[in-house]
């Protein structure tokens, strides 16, 4: 049987469920523009372009031992390259958007891999493909949780700042230019806090399942509600109290923990269509009943 006390006494748990939460309320805020701009496959691109980053800091450590290059900071490199290179080919229309996703998910995925293969692992050892791709946040350490803190403050604070010109961007983009609002910047800034938010969420449940954590609270929250604060605020909640419970269950049962939470949270989003689905199957038969 577990022994929660003594569990939650350990400074890596504390720091695993910190880290958690400041993904989620990420996940929350970021997430909702995701879902509602329909910008999953670009979300996925981005975050799979960050494999590119890891691999090249651990290169840069341990080749020319840049020490203060770290993982993090290479994968908000190469998630901020790849967010540009998104947000001003969606501009330019020079290039169907799809394919850049599909390259830069491509290459970036790729550079990884070369990158590490080429990784002094006498001076530096990485973490396994593992616990990159599919997460491992008993890594979080005090420092990056303190980056985490630092990049989710910023971030809130920019949309709180720019929630009117987002919301009208979000909703619609030509009233947005009419507005005199910078719509090229706009969507940049807006790419630019997707890939923050991917890399914060990647020390969490992993880089290739970050598409879960990102989406599906702020998608079950957008079932209930199309106003942008409310999805946020809910998203955020869902996403707090899904990923605890799958934390708990992975500790309970010795899971990873990454893994855990996304299909708790798999499994919450399709108990909540399915009873969706029931309950409009049940009001339209009854409905039909009262007609009759």
């Amino acid at each position: 049987m577990t022994n929660w006390s003594t569990v939650f006494s350990i400074s890596l748990i504390q720091n695993m469920f910190m880290a958690t939460i400041i993904a989620c309320v990420l996940c929350g805020v970021i997430g909702t523009y995701v879902v509602i701009n329909r910008s999953v496959s670009a979300t996925g691109g981005i975050a799979h372009t960050t494999f590119g980053g890891v691999g090249f800091a651990y290169y840069m450590e341990s080749v020319f031992f840049v020490s203060w290059f770290t993982p993090m900071m290479g994968a908000l490199l190469f998630g901020i390259i790849a967010a540009l290179i998104i947000a001003l080919s969606n501009v330019s229309n020079t290039i169907r958007q799809d394919s850049m996703i599909g390259a830069l998910w491509a290459v970036g995925m790729a550079l990884g891999v070369i990158f590490l293969c080429f990784t002094n692992r006498s001076v530096v050892t990485p973490h396994s493909y593992e616990s990159i791709l599919f997460g491992n946040v008993m890594f979080v350490s005090s420092n990056t949780l303190i980056t985490m803190g630092i990049l989710a403050i910023i971030i809130v604070a920019i949309v709180i700042y720019l929630y009117r010109d987002l919301q009208i961007l979000t909703f619609d983009s030509i009233h947005a230019r009419l507005s005199g609002i910078d719509v090229t910047l706009l969507n940049i800034v807006l790419y630019v806090m997707i890939a923050v938010a991917c890399v914060m969420v990647s020390n969490v449940v992993g880089i290739v399942m970050i598409i879960a954590l990102m989406t599906i609270p702020a998608a079950m929250a957008n079932l209930y509600t199309h106003n942008l604060k409310e999805m946020m605020i809910f998203g955020t909640i869902l996403s707090i109290v899904l990923s605890i419970l799958g934390l708990l269950m992975a500790i309970a049962l010795d899971c990873p923990p990454g893994a855990t939470v996304v299909l708790v949270i798999g499994v919450a989003f399709t108990i909540v269509m399915l009873g969706r689905k029931f309950h409009r199957t049940h009001v339209t038969s009854r409905n039909e009943e009262i007609s009759e």
